[in-house]
């Protein structure tokens, strides 16, 4: 798109956001009815991937922190190393202020020459708050190579050894488990960024103005075969409108909203199992 033609849609911006400001009194108890994972809780996110044979694929181990705050943890992804192969694994990084180790690699418990567990571990302790890590956060990404034939897949199975808190007595948390699976298909999705909704390479302002538009029944500009707003696709394994960027059934003013707010760094909700915007998802 030309800076003439995004010039020129400016004044549609303006009124458009005038238009979702009027959500703003609402926007609060709707996004609190559409909470997220639970707390306390490990998930492979996304819970299916579907890849070509020969291609790599990467999924994350993410953690939402229980009340008290995860301290450490040691956490397998075992997985069917005849459908794919561990190419690489990277742990969480080190918060600033805390102090803090981790890693993550790959553990062959089968007696193969492959690798058939990721096992991710970790300390994280912020001395000032006597706490570990809050919220959610991403304790391992995990990359694959498919090396198993069309239609064959494999659980990603996720084993807690250790889910601990900060407090001295060290007691396990007990966290709830979503795991996850990758299969192989013949015609695997297209790679595309969450909330990138015309397919351009970013999520920005342009894409809450043409959601706002499609939302209004005029007509929007994307890039070449990339999926019209509302169109139904495959996100993931999970069927989705092209353009509902928190997953509530629809598009609507509040998606536009949250694309303009995340833009502008500022916190968004999602409903339980919708992709945080700006993350890699496969569509088709």
């Amino acid at each position: 798109m030309t800076r003439t033609s995004v010039l020129s849609l400016r004044p549609a911006l303006a009124v458009g956001i005038a238009v979702a400001a009027v959500t703003m009194l609402f926007l609060a108890s709707h996004e609190q009815a559409q909470a997220g994972a639970d707390p306390n809780s490990l998930s492979i996110d996304p819970a299916l991937r579907e890849v070509g044979v020969g291609a790599t694929t990467t999924v994350k181990l993410v953690s939402v922190a229980p009340e008290e705050s995860l301290a450490a943890w040691v956490v397998e992804v075992g997985f069917d190393n005849s459908v794919v192969r561990l190419n690489s694994c990277t742990s969480i990084g080190n918060p600033a202020g805390a102090i803090a180790v981790s890693f993550c690699e790959g553990r062959d418990d089968g007696g193969s020459p492959d690798d058939d567990t990721a096992v991710s571990g970790g300390a994280i302790l912020f001395p000032s708050t006597e706490r570990g890590i809050d919220g959610t956060n991403t304790l391992a990404t995990i990359s694959f190579d498919a090396v198993g034939a069309v239609g064959t897949c494999t659980d990603l199975t996720i084993n807690v050894i250790d889910h601990l808190g900060p407090s001295s007595d060290a007691e396990d948390t007990n966290p709830t488990l979503a795991h996850g699976e990758i299969c192989i298909v013949e015609n695997p999705g297209v790679d595309r960024l969450w909330g990138d909704f015309d397919c351009n390479g970013d999520v920005d302002p342009i894409d809450a103005l043409k959601l706002l538009r499609a939302d209004s029944g005029l007509s929007v500009a994307q890039a070449p075969d990339c999926p019209a707003p509302g169109e139904n696709v495959t996100v993931d394994g999970t069927n989705r409108e092209w353009g509902d960027l928190d997953c509530t059934g629809g598009l609507d003013p509040i998606d536009a909203l949250k694309t303009l707010r995340f833009d502008s760094g500022l916190a968004i909700t999602q409903a339980a199992g919708c992709p945080e915007p700006d993350t890699e998802v496969s569509v088709s």
